[in-house]
């Protein structure tokens, strides 16, 4: 048996690795299969410079896969760098990986009727008596840009996706796409009810984009900054995806952590994050009660003061400017110790479990991925138990509108797509 196993895995890698995966299964048809505990959807848009990874990711997403019960569907679709290997989904379990749906030409994976195709066949083909998705790829939070962007710091990641389009029978038409987050939001609505949302991309664990999403999951999962290229270690992850929903989050961050080695990276750690996403419209009203208060101090232009906030990264879309502010790092610095400690009880019972990487040297400097991409500098503020929070929000400031706006995405304007904004109103202290 174990001889055999081996075969088969080597047998699976070299499908994988020669791009001919279709070859090793066909369609199968539409009709529904019996009745899971929980159907886990794996949505890989790897038509990017991900591309090889998603091989990685591949191969441990079957090892992961080795030991789960009979009773529940591990299902992935992909969309990689191929011309030889189209849009796929795949059922892996323990017999290995399957192809259940094969697609003949290229597409947009995040175009919004392909994703809700992709997603709304697979939860018809594998019913569950409950739902979760993982969103593999690259990721920038809520930052939105036109659909076919005209400035010339031209972003690489927005929102989700990043679908480069050059397997497409016309080559695509010269733009990279992506989902933002309230398009999303639209497709995930009209899916079944999500158990939870793991997202295995850059920078989405911020208020505006959780907010967005709580109607559609009970919980999202993911890294207010950058992750490591591979992302997840699927291997020991992927049997987290199937423990009873309240428990999800904290087993695959705490697995996420102990088994990447980030070092290869040159980096120290990762921070990390569960949201209870019930609790984020009380959330909403405390934040808007505390920014309230204290912006009052701060109207149009004068800006307040997060030099020393912690961020999880600079965005070149905004000028090389910080976006991500530590939600929680705000309130603590400008709230009275008996507002935030009311204040903070709503965010505890929100932000349900984090992590962050620990003081170095009493410095209270740490590096992450975030420092890979933007080079920010972490001298500025501390991460802490005290300070650390795990869920960014944008704070506005007036050299966002100062940047040429030919070259350079205003944020203060293009938040107000966002829910979470409309009930923070920075307009009310003069802003935008």
């Amino acid at each position: 048996m174990k001889y055999t196993r081996i075969l088969l895995q080597i047998f699976i890698i070299g499908c994988l690795a020669t791009g001919f995966l279709s070859s090793c299964g066909g369609d199968e048809p539409d009709t529904p299969e019996r009745k899971a505990q929980r159907t886990v959807l794996i949505y890989m848009c790897a038509e990017n410079n991900l591309s090889s990874f998603q091989y990685y990711d591949s191969i441990e997403i079957v090892k992961g896969a080795a030991n789960l019960p009979d009773n529940v569907n591990l299902i992935m679709f992909a969309d990689k760098s191929s011309r030889l290997q189209k849009p796929y989904i795949a059922k892996v379990d323990k017999n290995g990986i399957h192809i259940v749906k094969s697609y003949s030409d290229d597409f947009y994976c995040i175009d919004k009727e392909k994703m809700s195709e992709i997603i709304n066949w697979t939860f018809t083909k594998y019913p569950a008596d409950s739902y979760a998705m993982t969103f593999w790829g690259h990721g920038n939070g809520w930052v939105v840009l036109p659909e076919k962007n005209t400035v010339k710091a031209k972003a690489k990641r927005k929102a989700y996706g990043y679908d480069s389009g050059v397997d497409n029978p016309d080559g695509g038409d010269g733009n990279n796409k992506f989902i933002n987050i309230p398009e999303l939001a639209e497709v995930l609505s009209n899916a079944p009810h999500l158990d939870y949302i793991f997202f295995d991309c850059c920078q989405m664990m911020c208020a505006e984009v959780t907010y967005e999403l709580r109607n559609v999951c009970d919980y999202i999962i993911g890294s207010p900054a950058e992750i490591p290229g591979r992302g997840a270690p699927y291997e020991y992850v992927v049997p987290d995806f199937f423990l009873a929903k309240d428990n999800v989050g904290k087993a695959v961050i705490d697995d996420y952590i102990k088994n990447t080695d980030f070092s290869i990276n040159d980096v120290d750690g990762l921070p990390l994050s569960v949201v209870k996403t019930s609790n984020m419209e009380n959330l909403l009203a405390v934040t808007q009660s505390a920014i309230d208060t204290l912006m009052v101090h701060y109207p149009y232009p004068n800006n307040l003061p997060v030099y020393d906030v912690i961020f999880y990264g600079r965005n070149y879309a905004a000028a090389k400017n910080p976006i991500y502010y530590d939600l929680r790092n705000v309130m603590r610095k400008y709230l009275s110790k008996d507002d935030f400690d009311t204040w903070d009880k709503v965010f505890q019972q929100t932000v349900v479990y984090s992590v962050h990487p620990r003081d170095i040297q009493e410095t209270g400097i740490q590096d992450w991925m975030t420092d890979e991409l933007y080079f920010s500098h972490f001298a500025k503020f501390q991460m802490n138990d005290d300070n650390y929070g795990g869920l960014s929000m944008f704070i506005p400031q007036t050299y966002y509108s100062n940047a040429n706006p030919n070259d350079y995405l205003n944020p203060n304007v293009s938040i107000k797509a966002f829910q979470w904004n409309k009930g923070i109103d920075w307009t009310k202290f003069g802003w935008e």
